[in-house]
């Protein structure tokens, strides 16, 4: 793509629910069958696969942050200003717990891999707590400052990765004190986990990441973006990380014994704003992406670097999200929008470089 996307649209027909405010987030059930949408402010709301409304529930007092569906199960939690932590259960509507947590800024909900345990990062801490009882099982409050950021790791069902200033912190559950810390000198904002549990990643407050290889227990620092990575995006068990910087997607290899180190990467050029959300497909190298100029593009990156266009919007992109079960595409934009729409796989996948 060089001056203009393309005129044609890969997406079919798109069904649209308006939220109340700014779309923070949407993610789709496990099954697929359910979409749960975040506002900035607002109430939070499910729709089915179609985007008819299921139900919804009032926003938190002082704003939604957000929301993490059970790794398998159909139970979603949420969290927001009001240091809540819901735990909404089928049948939806008529099914929610809330749990008091400690005064602070609460930013992050993430479950563990086996659904058992929800970490909650509230202000300078980590609260782990049971899910079926509700329980409160350890806190970690040793960060320099609010905890922006965390993610588990995939492979194992008691550790987790936290980011705040001063970098990135490894916290295990039956240890009191962090069991990694990779302290580059600055803030990082975003951390992601790779799912072969080899790398973590983060977002950080200048325009670089840092990657840390948790089995050789080395450090990778890759600067020189456009502008501060607000997204990344993991291709299969990991052999690739899609980072967006500015509005060249660039994609990484992360096998091998030096990973992205020293490494190529593949550069991805369509959007005219920053890229603000990628994913790709579970178990296919087709991405997805969303971007401050209102598009919503989808690559095959291995086998051309030009895009597709799915969607266009006169609002930012805030989130690009593939139903797990389906070439279904659900989107969300800064004016509260939440579209849904079908993939017509024969034309993207025969489409070239416009």
């Amino acid at each position: 793509m060089t001056d203009q996307p393309p005129a044609e649209s890969y997406l079919g027909d798109t069904q649209r629910h308006v939220l109340d405010d700014y779309a923070l987030d949407a993610r789709w059930s496990p099954d697929g069958t359910h979409l749960a949408a975040l506002p900035s402010q607002g109430r939070i709301v499910l729709l089915a696969a179609n985007a008819e409304p299921v139900t919804e529930w009032s926003a938190h007092r002082g704003g939604n942050s957000s929301l993490a569906w059970h790794p398998r199960d159909p139970v979603l939690a949420t969290v927001g200003q009001d240091a809540v932590l819901r735990i909404h259960s089928a049948p939806f509507g008529r099914n929610t717990r809330e749990i008091e947590l400690p005064a602070g800024w609460c930013e992050r909900v993430a479950w563990s891999p086996d659904g058992r345990h929800l970490a909650v990062a509230c202000g300078r801490r980590v609260i782990v707590i049971a899910a079926e009882s509700g329980e409160t099982l350890v806190t970690f409050e040793d960060h320099r400052s609010t905890v922006t950021d965390l993610a588990w790791n995939p492979t194992r069902d008691d550790q987790f990765t936290t980011v705040c200033d001063g970098g990135a912190k490894i916290w295990r559950l039956g240890k009191k004190s962090s069991c990694g810390h990779f302290d580059w000198g600055g803030a990082s904002l975003l951390v992601t986990w790779s799912p072969d549990g080899r790398w973590v990643v983060t977002g950080d407050q200048t325009p670089s990441v840092h990657l840390y290889d948790t089995v050789r227990k080395t450090p990778l620092h890759i600067q020189g973006f456009e502008s501060k990575v607000k997204c990344f995006a993991w291709f299969d068990r990991g052999e690739r990380l899609a980072t967006g910087g500015g509005s060249v997607i660039t994609l990484w290899p992360c096998t091998g014994p030096k990973g992205p180190d020293g490494a190529t990467p593949i550069e991805l050029a369509g959007h005219f704003g920053e890229v603000l959300s990628m994913e790709f497909y579970p178990g296919r190298p087709v991405l997805a992406s969303g971007g401050a100029d209102g598009l919503v593009l989808v690559w095959l990156p291995l086998q051309n670097s030009g895009p597709a266009l799915l969607a266009r919007s006169e609002a930012e992109i805030t989130a690009v999200r593939w139903n797990p079960r389906d070439l279904v595409m659900a989107y969300t934009t800064s004016a509260g929008e939440v579209c849904i729409g079908a993939l017509n796989t024969h034309q993207t996948t025969s489409a070239s470089n416009p």
